[in-house]
């Protein structure tokens, strides 16, 4: 069986509300992303597939409440002066195109990429390949009254009911 690659991409957002929840809807907003039903996936990228994470952040396509299989990274803080830091971090094999992705948050943009790698060192030192260098899109926001969070999403598929 032959198995088309995937056309992963990687969108972040920040957002502030009167709530966790309503801020990480912001979140979503802003990554372009918040008029799907999120259903999380673990880590693994299929062979053949191609991972961007576009600048701009465009809107994905897609009907109102379509599925995103997706692996994402969500932090929420509602502690003024409080960060909420999140970040996808993501290796692919050179031959195959097969790879992983991980998912870290905290309160630190140094930490998030910290641990990112040493995770990805890790599982990559656990399977087969020839993994290229690590891609990372981490974001952040500061609380300064409202909650706050941030979030990275990659879209793997999209798909209707």
């Amino acid at each position: 069986m032959t198995r088309e690659g995937l056309e992963v991409i990687v969108t972040c957002g920040t957002g502030t509300g009167p709530t966790e929840l309503a801020a990480f809807d912001a979140a979503l907003q802003e990554a372009g992303v918040a008029h799907f039903n999120l259903i999380r996936l673990s880590s693994l990228i299929p062979p053949g597939s191609r991972v961007s994470a576009p600048e701009d952040r465009p809107a994905l396509p897609g009907g109102w409440g379509d599925r995103l299989y997706a692996v994402y990274a969500e932090h929420r803080v509602s502690t003024p002066g409080g960060w909420a830091c999140a970040g996808l971090g993501w290796l692919q094999d050179d031959d195959s195109g097969a790879g992983m992705l991980v998912e870290h948050c905290g309160a630190d943009e140094a930490a998030v990429e910290a641990r990112l790698k040493a995770t990805l060192d890790d599982l990559a030192c656990r399977r087969p390949g020839r993994f290229g260098p690590l891609s990372a899109r981490i974001t952040s926001i500061a609380c300064a009254d409202d909650p706050v969070a941030a979030v990275v999403v990659a879209a793997l598929r999209v798909e209707p009911w």
